[in-house]
């Protein structure tokens, strides 16, 4: 019976494929994009991660909220307009049935 020739640990911890190194490369960029938006300085994550958590985590909520609030103004704009030419239209197709 043939003897299976394992690799060493070592080799196979540091066996990467030009693939692996590409998308290793490409999520580095998109979590350092996601950090530049949620502005969260590099350094500050090494000195001081779970207040730069809980910091990122009030900014994103309060840009969520400005987003919703934003978002709400802008609906309630539409709504005056929209709403009324829908109940007119309703009442035009119901009367002619």
């Amino acid at each position: 019976m043939e003897k299976i020739k394992r690799q060493s640990f070592i080799k196979r911890l540091l066996a990467i494929s030009p693939m692996g190194i590409i998308r290793l490369i490409a999520l580095s960029i998109a979590v350092g994009v996601v950090l530049a938006i949620l502005n969260i300085d590099p350094a500050t994550v090494w000195s001081d991660f779970f207040g730069t958590v809980a910091r990122a985590w009030v900014e994103t909520w309060n840009a969520l909220r400005d987003a919703t609030d934003w978002a709400f103004d802008y609906f309630i704009l539409g709504a005056i307009l929209v709403v009324p030419v829908f109940v007119i239209l309703r009442v035009l197709k119901a009367l002619r049935k």
